[in-house]
């Protein structure tokens, strides 16, 4: 290591320079060092949850959006996804129908009905069965749309993607949040520190 490049490092590092060392230091962070964050969406802040050169975590909720219309179209979703009455009363209905079906086969071979009645009673099982069917698959839909909710909902709320410490905070509770940064953080303890040198 050359003299030039260990004023640099004594410098970096808080340790003060000799008198006859003129050249002029800038630091430059390596891009893998810093991360800008951002909002997945336009949206109002709500609140932002941490400061500037405060230390966070990865996954550390930051910055809060507002999601008024987002909750309430998750909570929407849930209650559909999670009503099962409806399947259950189908279900129920079929299960009365094919046993009642079964009893109208076995009176049919007896010839205490006719062979209108039993096919009446094979149309209804076969109906109900039908219907069944759709009701298990609007519960498979409600799921779905019900995750679709919640992943709308979890933009709402902007997480760390690293541990580290927020070196700017740009934006506070009530701004609009777009495709600038909100955030910038330093990734601690991580990466190198590039020193430019010039006479």
């Amino acid at each position: 290591m050359n003299h030039r490049t260990l004023l640099c490092c004594l410098t970096a590092l808080g340790f003060a320079a000799p008198a006859t060392a003129a050249p002029a230091l800038g630091c430059l962070i390596e891009p893998d060092r810093v991360a800008d964050v951002g909002s997945p969406v336009v949206a109002v802040i709500d609140s932002v949850e941490v400061e500037r050169v405060q230390t966070v975590r990865k996954g550390q909720v930051l910055v809060i959006l507002r999601a008024g219309v987002e909750r309430a179209a998750f909570d929407a979703a849930r209650t559909r996804a999670d009503a099962s009455a409806d399947l259950k009363a189908t279900a129920a209905n079929a299960k009365f129908n094919r046993e009642r079906l079964e009893r109208a086969e076995d009176l049919f071979r007896q010839n205490f009905i006719s062979q209108q009645a039993l096919d009446q009673a094979r149309t209804e099982a076969q109906l109900a069965d039908q219907k069944l069917t759709q009701a298990r698959e609007q519960q498979t839909v409600s799921a779905h749309e019900r995750g679709m909710a919640a992943a709308q909902l979890s933009q709402r709320v902007i997480r760390s993607p690293m541990d580290g410490v927020v070196a700017e905070r740009y934006m506070s509770a009530g701004e609009r949040a777009d495709d600038k940064p909100l955030l910038i953080l330093d990734r601690k303890g991580k990466g190198r520190v590039a020193l430019m040198l010039s006479d």
